[in-house]
């Protein structure tokens, strides 16, 4: 097994949460990495008469999808529920049967398709306890299937880890599949892709506001590199800084407000913070060394950095004010492209092993280091909203690719059509 097919037995780490209602309970309390998918019996759904099959059938297909590519789900093999015989008069024995080829929860229920409407009345079953851990009544136009089966999906991750689930949150990303780099949108799975700009030039590193209503990126739209802060849904586009020289490597602030970016031209650059909608940018650092790829701590206090004052390029974190500046890596000959898990306790970077771009991650807690190597170059990690995996990109076939670790840990290829890099992930676009 390869170090990369590890991968998710190093990042699944599930903070103990629960549900915002008091009494509801969380399921899957995971502690510690490792944890074995909870198990869910797909059981059935039946079409009431006189709906349109193909509508139901996008709903279930996309609902397949998601549980078996969760990374705390799994869906019962067929080769399993094949096992079972459903008992229509016995609904307790046919829980007990599916249990006892290794489901944890059953989800049945129906569906309703007509009048160019979906809905899915459902109910999952805890096969333990015999008691519904969850009911619910979905419903939405019916082009809209497959997103309702992925607000579905969503729901029971939160159900059963008190995060909401990925499916559906979007990459933003850099292509030049069009003939040249331009912003571009995907599902998590990479289906769907959308060109988000077309200015026939040169886009680089997207960034996310946490509420994805916004998304900053540099552009040499007016002939330099200014950056600019979009507003997807909208397609508003405003320039926010056009200091001298370059103005890239965007992060922005939890509260969405604010992000902070490096600029500089004649070899030096600096960190800087301006409000999304544009301003006067605040000057954080001003050393001789070279300051840049910013990443704004979920706490929203501190960022981290990559600074060149040691010599070679190292991560640093300060304060949100530019004070408390202190080293975080001392084992790596190169570190750079920091990006912060959700849970603010781990960070992925970019490092460098036998002349390999490979990629680590640090526990802020223990400042334990381990390095994620795979074939080819792997940089630019990003994490998922929920922090239970990892986006990359990697040249391991020739080309810059966008790849993401699936739920055993081995890595999945998102895109394949020109080169693809700068993944930015985020839980919705609104």
């Amino acid at each position: 097994m390869s170090k990369l097919a590890r991968l998710l037995s190093i990042l699944a780490l599930f903070p103990a949460l629960r549900l915002g209602v008091a009494q509801e309970e969380v399921y899957l309390k995971v502690t510690t990495p490792g944890v074995q998918r909870v198990v869910i019996a797909l059981g059935e759904l039946p079409l009431l008469a006189g709906g349109d099959p193909l509508v139901a059938s996008r709903f279930l297909e996309a609902l397949r999808s998601d549980l078996r590519q969760s990374a705390v789900m799994s869906l019962l093999s067929e080769e399993a529920a094949r096992l079972v015989e459903v008992d229509p008069k016995n609904a307790l024995l046919t829980r007990q049967r599916y249990r006892s080829v290794g489901a944890h929860f059953l989800l049945e229920g129906n569906l309703i398709a007509s009048a160019g409407q979906l809905v899915a009345e459902v109910r999952l079953f805890d096969l333990a306890s015999g008691e519904v851990a969850y009911s619910r009544r979905l419903q939405a136009a019916a082009p809209l299937a497959a997103t309702m089966a992925h607000t579905l999906a969503n729901e029971l991750v939160r159900l059963l880890t008190g995060r909401t689930g990925p499916f559906l949150s979007r990459f933003a990303f850099i292509s030049d599949r069009s003939g040249h780099k331009e912003v571009f949108l995907m599902r998590w799975d990479g289906s769907e892709v959308q060109q988000l700009t077309n200015h026939k030039s040169v886009a680089l590193a997207p960034a996310w506001s946490p509420a994805g209503d916004w998304l900053v990126f540099t552009s040499f739209l007016s002939g330099r590199p200014q950056l600019y802060s979009l507003r997807p849904t909208e397609g508003f586009l405003k320039p926010i800084s056009s200091l001298p020289g370059v103005n890239s490597s965007a992060t922005l602030s939890p509260d969405g407000t604010r992000v902070a970016f490096a600029a500089g031209d004649g070899g030096n650059t600096d960190i800087y913070v301006v409000p999304v909608t544009g301003g006067t940018p605040e000057r954080l650092t001003s050393s001789s060394a070279i300051e840049t790829q910013p990443a704004w701590a979920p706490n929203g206090r501190q960022i981290v950095f990559t600074s060149s004052a040691a010599g070679s390029p190292q991560l640093y974190i300060m304060d949100v004010e530019g004070t408390n500046i202190r080293r975080l890596t001392f084992a790596d000959t190169f570190a750079d492209e920091a990006a912060w898990a959700p849970d603010g306790v781990r960070l992925a970077y970019t490092t460098l092993v036998e002349g390999r771009f490979q990629i680590a991650i640090l526990d802020l807690r223990t400042m334990t280091r381990t390095v994620v190597a795979g074939p080819g170059n792997n940089e630019s990690p990003c994490w998922s909203p929920d922090g239970s995996t990892l986006a990359f990109v990697s040249d391991r076939t020739g080309r810059h690719q966008i790849y993401v670790t699936d739920p055993e840990g081995i890595p999945r290829q998102l895109t394949s059509e020109g080169s693809n890099t700068s993944p930015a992930w985020v839980a919705s676009v609104r």
